[in-house]
């Protein structure tokens, strides 16, 4: 059977995409739709940590610990090492990569790795395969959603609804999923973001031709089973899902990493154009410190300050 995660990164900040992650593998455990939760780890692996994605990032710690993981596990898939940002988004970017590199402060070159040593990444990624292998895990890659500032206020203005939008991307994911290993019989967690504990009606949505189970509908866990022909997919949206499931910790670094390098090329453009300014993470306060700052440096206009501020 297959276990996914889907988790994103960037859901709450003024500047920077909102990026959406799903990781997923086979593993030679049979389905027992009766049991619990099914899970996976590494514990033998000293090489790389899977974990929730702000444990492991930090400002000043940098993105190392989730480069080092995050392209061990890509070199499964036969990704190497030594390219650019725009070649690992080709490989694993299913929407809205081209859109985002497009845009004029994410255009300068990006290397991948852009902080670890190749030779890390290869040592990193043999021990992956090894602690794969002896746990009888298959790899199966990883999908990605971008959505930059520009598309985000498109969306924005459509349906006005920022989780709408969210569940919009992890419906993408789960779609792909659904279509590529459905007949293996698939176990996704997705963290859910926000309130919203009833999900029967967006799935039908997303599923139209997919049976529908409501099995649980809590204040931190909503589960459903979904089933059309030979398929079969069970879907639990969780609170801090990338606490306690391995594959959607592992969505959560892989969509922290994609967005910190979009972030970099952010802050190169910026800072490369307005002298003595401090780079920002993006969050609300401080991305509204570094628009003021870029206003009154008339580095920007208003009006094009718009194309990279998040309406919501």
């Amino acid at each position: 059977m297959i276990l996914a995660g889907i988790d994103e990164a960037g859901y709450g900040p003024l500047l920077g995409p909102l990026v959406v992650a799903a990781n997923a593998l086979r593993t030679s455990q049979s389905m027992d739709v009766g049991g619990p939760w099914p899970q996976w780890s590494l514990k033998s692996c000293a090489e790389v940590k899977i974990a929730d994605s702000k444990k492991l990032y930090a400002p000043q710690r940098g993105i190392g610990p989730l480069e080092k993981a995050v392209l061990a596990f890509a070199a499964q898939r036969f990704f190497e090492a030594g390219r650019q940002l725009g070649d690992f988004l080709e490989r694993w970017a299913i929407e809205g990569a081209p859109e985002a590199l497009g845009r004029p402060w994410y255009r300068e070159r990006c290397d991948v790795p852009a902080v670890c040593k190749a030779r890390e990444i290869e040592e990193a990624s043999a021990s992956v395969g090894r602690c794969l292998e002896h746990e009888g895990l298959e790899y199966l890659g990883a999908w990605v959603c971008v959505v930059d500032a520009v598309r985000y206020n498109e969306v924005i203005s459509r349906i006005a609804n920022k989780a709408t939008l969210l569940f919009g991307r992890a419906s993408i994911l789960m779609r792909r999923l659904w279509e590529d290993f459905g007949t293996e019989g698939i176990y996704l967690t997705v963290d859910r973001q926000g309130g919203r504990k009833f999900y029967g009606g967006l799935m039908d949505i997303a599923f139209p031709n997919a049976g529908i189970e409501v099995l649980l509908e809590s204040e931190d866990c909503s589960m459903y089973r979904l089933h059309e022909a030979r398929r079969q997919m069970f879907v639990r949206f969780k609170v801090r899902a990338d606490a306690v499931d391995t594959s959607t910790a592992l969505s959560s670094m892989w969509a922290k990493y994609i967005r910190e390098l979009f972030m970099d090329l952010f802050n190169r453009y910026w800072l490369s154009r307005a002298d003595g300014i401090q780079k920002t993470a993006g969050y609300w306060s401080d991305g509204n410190r570094f628009l003021a700052d870029l206003l009154a440096m008339k580095v920007v206009t208003e009006q094009e300050a718009a194309q990279f501020r998040r309406v919501r």
